[in-house]
């Protein structure tokens, strides 16, 4: 991608941004406080809570990858970042002007409107910093949240992928696959929620208007 991705974006209530050292005892935290609403639908949450220590670790491996624009996991911060809401992926998937939408939020704070706030942000970001052409979104069947947020920003369900092999090694599940357009960016809601966006060196990122 030409532009420099965003390491750290802002919208009126949260923060996204890229991992760092000071963020692993607040994930762990967070990771600890949801573990039972997360073992659903993330295999890796049936470890937690773990200490901090290897939070620590797992952050150093996402950074590495965010370093290297290949999967971008980014941590969802209150506005005084003082508190992790949840997180958000941009996951390449093997095509160059396509990615993948991936997201939790703290159960302590769903029906907020947190999910809708920090996946726009991300898809205009995608849209009008990154120059993607297609987004798209996979909840396994029966994540009704995950997929209320995709059909709420105007994501077109294109169908169930049956018996899908799960990223974080789980068993395989059948998976709902939603995409949204560059073409059909502007008519969605998230392209109307304000954000701010960042590079590395704290330079803020032209494209959004």
């Amino acid at each position: 991608m030409a532009t420099p991705p965003a390491y750290l974006i802002r919208t009126e209530r949260l923060v996204l941004r890229c991992y760092s050292p000071e963020l692993a005892p607040l994930r762990q935290a967070a990771v600890a406080a949801n573990r039972e609403a997360l073992l659903p639908w993330f295999t890796w949450a049936k470890d937690e809570p773990r200490p901090v220590a290897e939070h620590l670790q797992l952050v150093r491996r996402l950074r590495g990858r965010f370093d290297l624009d290949q999967d971008r996991i980014h941590a969802v911060l209150d506005g005084e970042q003082r508190e992790l809401r949840g997180e958000l992926a941009l996951l390449a998937r093997g095509e160059e002007k396509a990615r993948e939408l991936g997201y939790w939020v703290d159960s302590r704070h769903t029906g907020k409107g947190v999910a809708t706030e920090m996946v726009s942000a991300l898809v205009r970001v995608g849209f009008e910093v990154d120059g993607l052409e297609r987004m798209d979104i996979q909840a396994a069947v029966g994540n009704e949240a995950s997929a209320a947020v995709a059909r709420k920003l105007g994501f077109t369900l294109e169908g169930t992928l049956r018996q899908r092999a799960r990223a974080d090694g789980g068993p395989a599940e059948d998976t709902w696959h939603f995409s949204l357009l560059a073409s059909e960016y502007p008519r969605s809601p998230a392209a109307r929620v304000p954000v701010k966006a960042y590079d590395f060196g704290g330079v803020l990122l032209p494209g959004l208007v």
